[in-house]
């Protein structure tokens, strides 16, 4: 029961963090956004030592919204496609939004992500960490850095777990190492 409740507060939260931002939006003059599409390759590991790579996609909304002197919020929905562990071959799907704090005028510009969603994995038992079911939910954190908006370098940490609502729920945590380009 715990974990629905932590699940349900982070998609709350993330859900709350939306829609300021875009009751923001609405009250103030917004930027054009300096990208549409993103596409990403992130390689990592998990805690046990197996393997994880995802193809992102991602589609930005066409505004973004200042934040002090020289930061900017924007929000993106993203779509995922994972390898999860190499020698059992588990396939993992995703989608979720992901809102992205980012700072500076210049070349090279920092930036933090946020964000909830779901995925859908094609087995539950990932080398031995029983997952309970496919259907699963996700809690993302990612920092890293833009360079001249054509491309970034980024760290991201990844929760994915049923929030107990199965018996079995094990969870995976993933470490990724992030490329991204921008079209």
């Amino acid at each position: 029961m715990r974990g629905i409740s932590i699940c349900a507060g982070a998609l709350l939260s993330a859900l709350l963090l939306v829609s300021v931002w875009v009751g923001n939006v609405c009250a103030m003059d917004l930027m054009k956004s300096s990208r549409s599409w993103t596409g990403s390759l992130e390689l990592g590991t998990t805690v046990d030592g197996s393997f994880s790579s995802r193809l992102v996609g991602a589609w930005w909304l066409p505004k973004e919204m200042a934040m002090g002197e020289n930061g900017s919020g924007s929000v993106r929905l993203e779509l995922d496609l994972g390898v999860l562990d190499s020698r059992d071959t588990t396939v993992d799907a995703g989608v979720q939004p992901v809102f992205r704090y980012s700072y500076g005028k210049y070349g090279i510009k920092p930036y933090l992500d946020l964000g909830a969603g779901i995925h859908f994995l094609s087995r539950s038992n990932i080398r031995g960490r029983q997952m309970g079911a496919a259907f699963q939910f996700s809690v993302l954190a990612g920092t890293g850095l833009c360079f001249h908006d054509r491309w970034e370098l980024g760290y991201r940490y990844l929760h994915i777990s049923n929030a107990d609502i199965h018996d079995n729920n094990d969870g995976r945590d993933e470490h990724l190492g992030v490329l991204t380009l921008v079209f």
